[in-house]
């Protein structure tokens, strides 16, 4: 997921100074435990590390990149996943793992960041290429290999399963927040599973 792929803050340029970067994704990170994303500022971010924009602006294009990389850097989500017998458990994992990012305080800033992401172009690939498309190609993998495993069917379409499997968590998100919860967790990934079983 966003944990797996760090290339938003990779600019050439000076080399950045490893205590500077800590202090602004640290200062990110606290800030939005008190603040949305819409309404956090370079500015505050800056002041809350004590730099100056220039020295954001070096080495992140914009607020979504230093937001995701804030998000990222957080111990959270550096946990180690569980290996997996099959294709099958791999996907539940992920699923869970899914439910339980979006069911958080990151759950809320990341539906922030796509909200706003959708007004800026650069900020929707920042936010497609470190969220979305790690998600979407890990389950795509799986369910490649579970179709050649016979675990899936092998005639259902791989993007519509990642539909089937992602939509209505989702779904749940926007429309039901209030059963977004340990519930749906515990029981939407291995119901998702027996959709596109063989």
């Amino acid at each position: 997921m966003i944990q797996d792929t760090i290339n938003t803050s990779a600019k050439k340029g000076r080399p950045r100074s490893e205590k500077s970067r800590k202090a602004i994704l640290n200062a990110t990170n606290k800030l939005l435990l008190q603040t949305s994303v819409q309404e956090l500022s370079i500015e505050a971010i800056a002041k809350k590390a004590k730099v100056g924009k220039t020295t954001i602006y070096r080495w992140w294009p914009n607020k979504t990149a230093i937001i995701m990389d804030a998000l990222i850097s957080q111990p959270s989500m550096q946990s180690a996943t569980p290996t997996p017998k099959n294709n099958a458990e791999a996907i539940t994992i992920q699923l869970e793992k899914l439910i339980r990012l979006l069911n958080s305080k990151n759950g809320e800033t990341i539906a922030q960041l796509f909200s706003e992401s959708q007004s800026n172009e650069e900020s929707q690939k920042i936010f497609d290429e470190n969220f979305l498309a790690p998600l979407i190609d890990a389950i795509e993998y799986n369910v490649e290999e579970g179709k050649k495993d016979r675990e899936f069917r092998a005639s259902i379409n791989t993007k519509m399963a990642v539909d089937i499997l992602c939509g209505p968590i989702f779904f749940r998100l926007m429309a039901h927040s209030v059963d977004f919860n340990d519930t749906f967790q515990a029981q939407y990934p291995k119901e998702a599973i027996k959709l596109i079983s063989a």
